[in-house]
């Protein structure tokens, strides 16, 4: 098999008090062993599983659904392809009108990322944690419908933020019918939306939850 080219890294740092969904407590990293006194290095976290890059699954928000622990790790790799939204203005919405104008880009079994460009503004600021552009429902039930195997966004969320509904409404979709959706993402500007990559993306394996941090990785497809 030959070895991929250049490898993205697709996820976001994890550190101390990194920028995350603002109703979370602050994440925490913690030196809790140093080589001075203990011999080693080894941090403690504190942080909750929606902190930095991660994965939803079904359970997050459907009770019987699938946990993290019960994705078959074939199911979180595949095809991927970019939607390139960077045009979109702060806090508004991405529709359906939106996701079909790309047409047949958006094929059944792939990851599709939506990029706005979110992901390169990552900071401690009014900007980047409330004003990204997010998923409404037909957005969500479009991908579905177009059978995608997952969904990435560069923003915090793909549903909004300060309103439930407008949080819940692109999850409820993707979740049920079984689709991952991985938030938080950093897509750089030189994975060209124009070529299509392999992306793999595993979870820490969390026995019951409903949402893990991962490590996303993509190379360019012959």
């Amino acid at each position: 098999m030959k070895a991929p080219g250049k490898v993205y890294d697709l996820s976001q740092p994890t550190f101390h008090n990194a920028p995350q969904w603002p109703e979370y407590e602050p994440t925490v990293v913690n030196l809790r062993y140093t080589i001075a006194f203990n011999g080693f290095n080894a941090e403690r976290l504190e942080l909750t599983t929606h902190s930095g890059t991660h994965m939803d699954v079904p359970f997050h928000f459907i009770q019987d659904g699938a946990t993290i622990d019960r994705m078959p790790l074939e199911h979180l790799m595949g095809p991927m392809t970019i939607l390139d939204l960077t045009g979109k203005e702060p806090e508004s919405v991405i529709s359906i009108a939106d996701l079909e104008r790309f047409g047949e880009t958006v094929a059944a079994d792939e990851i599709v990322l939506i990029k706005t460009g979110w992901g390169l503004k990552r900071a401690s600021s009014e900007e980047y944690l409330k004003k990204w552009p997010y998923l409404d429902q037909s957005a969500a039930e479009y991908l579905v419908s177009r059978n995608v195997r997952g969904v990435g966004t560069d923003g915090l969320s793909i549903g909004g933020i300060g309103d439930y509904a407008r949080s819940r409404a692109p999850h409820i979709p993707l979740l049920k019918a079984g689709k991952f959706i991985i938030e938080d993402m950093r897509i750089p500007d030189d994975l060209a939306t124009n070529k299509r990559y392999f992306l793999c993306a595993f979870p820490i394996l969390l026995k019951g939850a409903g949402a893990a941090w991962v490590r996303p990785v993509a190379w360019e497809l012959a």
